[in-house]
């Protein structure tokens, strides 16, 4: 099952970070792809997601259910298709941050041996992708320069998803790439949302 994970950090405590992921309705919107969610109970929702490239080319509903819900460091969901044969996990965490760890996309066990045409396959997929959702993604995100002086936060991102049915190792080959961008835009725009609402934004980079 493919798997990506992201990290970037924010200089915030993790109660602040917490307080903004603990809400649903503060992130499913900034979902690559996003079109609705429904909150059903405080476990489960259902999101409709729209993906643009190739055979991901549809809109996507997916049920939702929170498995862990460990504040301020925590949240785990698993993800089941409804009108898709798709299932998969997801994770957010909040860490204290680590001097020796830079802000960078971490690559998953599995991304490391694919091989030249895996890797291949990877950046054509994920240049699609980015094409066809210019405005899904935020950009990457340096590690801001107060963070290396005093304590930050480190908010991770990682996501599995898999597909099943007789299509199942064309779509999975595309969803593995297709991933790492989605990965990186929502970890990158929970920290942008953060860094306004508590004025972290330099001059001149607010939206």
């Amino acid at each position: 099952m493919p798997e990506v994970q992201y990290t970037t950090a924010i200089d915030l405590p993790r109660e602040a970070i917490w307080a903004f992921v603990k809400d649903m309705n503060n992130w499913a919107p900034l979902l690559t792809g996003y079109q609705s969610h429904e909150i059903i109970d405080e476990q489960d929702s259902i999101w409709t997601l729209k993906g643009d490239v190739g055979v991901l080319a549809r809109v996507v509903r997916l049920k939702a259910h929170i498995t862990e819900w460990n504040g301020p460091s925590k949240v785990a969901f698993t993800l089941s298709g409804i009108n898709e044969a798709v299932e998969g996990d997801g994770v957010l965490e909040m860490t204290e941050h680590d001097a020796s760890h830079d802000d960078t996309d971490v690559p998953s066990e599995s991304a490391a041996d694919r091989g030249l045409l895996g890797r291949l396959l990877d950046r054509v997929v994920g240049w699609l992708f980015r094409l066809f959702n210019r405005d899904a993604a935020a950009p990457r995100r340096a590690l801001p320069a107060a963070s290396k002086s005093r304590a930050t936060s480190m908010l991770t991102f990682t996501l599995r998803m898999g597909a099943g049915g007789p299509t199942a190792p064309l779509v999975n080959a595309m969803l593995g790439p297709a991933m790492k961008p989605a990965a990186e835009g929502l970890a990158n725009s929970i920290a942008a949302q953060l860094e306004q609402l508590h004025g972290l934004t330099p001059p001149g980079e607010a939206a």
